[in-house]
């Protein structure tokens, strides 16, 4: 930081309008509840908020992450030397016949059951998915063997200019588990998803399908975890491969370091079992790993982000 701390807050709030939080834990943050202290914590409830927020930090050379609802990341026993600002910019609205506009932090549930109660169908695969549109679509989430990509038209983002930008489909670079966005220091503002008319009872009936078939072998609602921890390996053949098949044959339901554990009904997602650190998660996926690429020849690379203290 180029600016002593008050400085940078008098800044902020001159240029945002609103006030950081200094000191703020950031166990409260994430669904891992785990992570030390943000020098600095802005919570966004406007698409101008948001954009201001990342803008003023760029200027003032302050380290800065954008998170959303809390899962697929790892925060730092050692907290965030920089500002942490959660996107909560929340809004959904149908802009044309079969097309929607969803603002990026709008959590999964929220656009699922509002495309149902429209009679809009296409994203029933995302039920039960945890965390805002903004990770989904960071992370090109799916289920059932269907992605974001298949329904996402258009994007907006902010460039590293603090422009906006809109990108369309072929644009975003989505592959499996990641796009653009994971590439390039975009943030994600709003998205609009083209969908198709259905009976509002046949989708809600696929929804309750869908959530159904994840509680069978996903850790419950309040589970302190990021959801799976491993993205699923692509053999030299291109075939996807289970991560949880994988280190199901080393052992892995067994395994623990500390209070962070094997989730004992899939082996692909850690959790926190009581007052794990981000050590304890790491070195425990750091065992996992070294199971699986001694057994099979395979390195597992991460779907959880681990975001460190320094930048």
């Amino acid at each position: 930081m180029k600016n002593k701390p008050r400085d940078f807050q008098v800044f902020f709030k001159s240029s945002v309008g609103r006030e950081l939080k200094t000191s703020v834990p950031l166990n409260q943050y994430s669904n891992f509840r785990i992570g030390g202290r943000a020098d600095y914590f802005f919570s966004a409830s406007s698409l101008q908020e948001l954009t201001s927020a990342v803008i003023a930090a760029e200027k003032e050379s302050v380290s800065y992450r954008v998170i959303g609802g809390g899962f697929n990341i790892l925060f730092d026993d050692d907290g965030f030397r920089g500002l942490i600002i959660r996107n909560d910019v929340r809004g959904i609205k149908e802009i044309k016949e079969g097309e929607i506009e969803v603002l990026s932090g709008t959590y999964l549930d929220e656009f699922i059951h509002f495309c149902a109660n429209k009679g809009l169908g296409g994203s029933e695969f995302l039920a039960g998915i945890p965390g805002t549109i903004g990770g989904a679509v960071c992370g090109n989430a799916g289920a059932f063997e269907s992605t974001i990509e298949s329904i996402l038209k258009e994007a907006v983002v902010l460039n590293q200019d603090g422009k906006r930008a809109e990108l369309k489909k072929e644009q975003m670079k989505f592959r499996y588990r990641g796009s653009i966005l994971k590439e390039k220091p975009y943030i994600l503002l709003s998205v609009v998803f083209s969908l198709t008319h259905k009976s509002p009872g046949l989708i809600k009936k696929r929804i309750e399908e869908n959530i159904k078939k994840r509680e069978k072998k996903h850790p419950p609602w309040g589970t302190a975890c990021a959801g799976s921890y491993f993205k699923n390996p692509v053999s030299d053949k291109g075939e996807i491969l289970l991560a949880g098949y994988l280190l199901d044959r080393v052992g892995a339901r067994s395994l623990k370091k500390g209070d962070a554990a094997v989730y004992k009904g899939h082996s692909n997602f850690l959790i926190n079992i009581g007052e794990a650190t981000s050590k304890d998660i790491r070195n425990l996926a750091s065992e996992l790993k070294q199971r699986v690429r001694q057994r099979f020849g395979i390195t597992l690379e991460e779907e959880v982000v681990f975001i460190p203290a320094e930048p």
